[in-house]
């Protein structure tokens, strides 16, 4: 692990961390807020069951009171609905209250309390139907039901102040919960917020680093490329200057030598032809074999160095190749070069020319192609140079393979000119090779288009 790699993997590990302390906090406040919750609601539910149960008790107290005063027994109907909701409410109440002790023992005595003030309603009622209203009210008059119904309500004002005083701490703890829960929020996305840019930074760092090496090694490759493209550059001029120097030793020397000796074999022939018809024969085949080498040497000068191409130039070399080629391969090429008299320095003409001589021995070799296309021209701002064959083309990516030499070599030589170098192929629909070479202005010409 490297330094800024374990630089990167504290922050993030501490990350992780604080990520899980949030989530258990969060779970922790939640589950605090919600029981703090339930427990105001209940609260709340308490006091309405309280009030609600004491309302029902009152309304039943005045219907029966209604009744006896007015003997109407429309004003019983309260009583009636009151009385049936009397159980279910205390036993909600019995519900809401089965935690607290205190609370618990208030509703016990609160039940016994709502059953005799019941008795005393129903037992008062009783009354009125056998004796009439006058021993009914007597019976109220007694005061046992006012006293009943006073320690009724004062049962119910407890048990609501203590659950108002309930409402009022879970109240003020909700609070609480909520205040402490924003605070920790705040600090763990603070920590996290730090944590964040820290690895930001960090990253950013690297990244930049990483980059500035990037750089570097970019810089260098692209160094050491021009220098291996100056290098071979280098090796090819060298290559061809050793070459017209090798082709300019054999035409003076071994072609003098040479001329020499056939002109003395032809003297000797001329002496002895008549007088010794052997040795005659003899030096006959001798000068033969020396007009074999006379042109074997004319050969190699031509492969090492073309005269035609120092002497008249790169429009009429390519003539000369392409009918050479022409006869050697039976491949018809038609050839256009614009202008004809196009002057060009030697370094592009005898690359443009040794171009031409591997694509088209190519051709010969691999295309199977019947006609070739060579096309010279000069275009505004350089040269524009194509060779193109309705061949087999050539396979899938072998145009990308980095041991195709000759395509490698085609490449490097236009490269070498400051130019550009692209190659086109399909299977079956031939091969194109694009060449474009920056050139000064040159003197124009007239088109000229020769076909072979």
């Amino acid at each position: 692990m490297t330094p800024v790699t374990s630089k990167l993997f504290i922050p993030l590990v501490l990350g992780c961390i604080v990520s899980v302390s949030v989530l258990v906090f969060w779970e922790r406040s939640n589950h605090r807020l919600n029981l703090t919750n339930q427990l105001i609601a209940k609260s709340i539910e308490t006091q309405a069951v309280a009030s609600q149960l004491l309302s029902l008790v009152a309304d039943a107290e005045t219907a029966q009171r209604g009744l006896v005063l007015t003997g109407r027994s429309e004003y019983l109907q309260p009583y009636m609905a009151a009385a049936p909701q009397i159980d279910p409410s205390l036993r909600r109440l019995k519900e809401l209250t089965t935690e607290e002790p205190e609370q618990r023992r208030r509703v016990g005595h609160l039940t016994r309390l709502i059953g005799e003030k019941f008795a005393e309603l129903e037992a008062t009622l009783a009354l009125y139907r056998k004796q009439g209203a006058k021993a009914a009210q007597e019976l109220i008059e007694t005061e046992v039901g006012r006293r009943t119904m006073d320690e009724i309500r004062g049962e119910m004002a407890a048990i609501q102040e203590d659950e108002r005083l309930r409402f009022i701490d879970r109240s003020a703890r909700w609070n609480q919960d909520v205040a402490s829960s924003r605070v920790g929020m705040t600090i763990v996305t603070a920590l996290n917020l730090i944590l964040v840019i820290t690895v930001f930074l960090l990253a950013r760092r690297e990244i930049v680093r990483r980059e500035r090496v990037r750089q570097t090694l970019e810089d260098q490759v692209r160094e050491r490329t021009a220098e291996l493209s100056e290098l071979s550059s280098n090796l090819q001029n060298v290559r061809e200057e050793e070459r017209a120097s090798l082709a300019h030793d054999i035409h003076d020397e071994l072609g003098g030598i040479l001329v020499a000796a056939k002109m003395d074999l032809s003297w000797v022939y001329r002496r002895l032809k008549e007088g010794d018809p052997v040795v005659s024969q003899k030096l006959a085949r001798a000068m033969e074999s020396l007009d074999e080498g006379v042109d074997i040497k004319r050969r190699i000068i031509e492969d090492l160095r073309p005269t035609v191409l120092d002497s008249l130039g790169l429009a009429a070399a390519i003539d000369w190749y392409v009918e050479n080629t022409r006869k050697r391969g039976n491949l018809q090429c038609e050839v256009a070069v614009r202008p004809v008299d196009i002057q060009l320095p030697s370094s592009i003409s005898i690359a443009l020319f040794r171009i031409l001589q591997e694509a088209l021995t190519n051709i010969l070799r691999h295309a199977n192609a019947r006609k070739a296309w060579i096309t010279l021209e000069q275009v505004e701002d350089g040269l524009h140079f194509e060779i193109r064959d309705d061949g087999v083309g050539l396979p899938p990516g072998s145009e990308q393979k980095r041991l195709s030499h000759g395509i490698l070599g085609m490449r490097q030589r236009a490269t070498s000119l400051g130019g550009q170098f692209r190659i086109r192929s399909g299977p079956g629909a031939g091969a194109t090779i694009t060449i474009f070479v920056p050139l000064p202005s040159l003197a124009a010409g007239t088109a000229t288009v020769a076909q072979k």
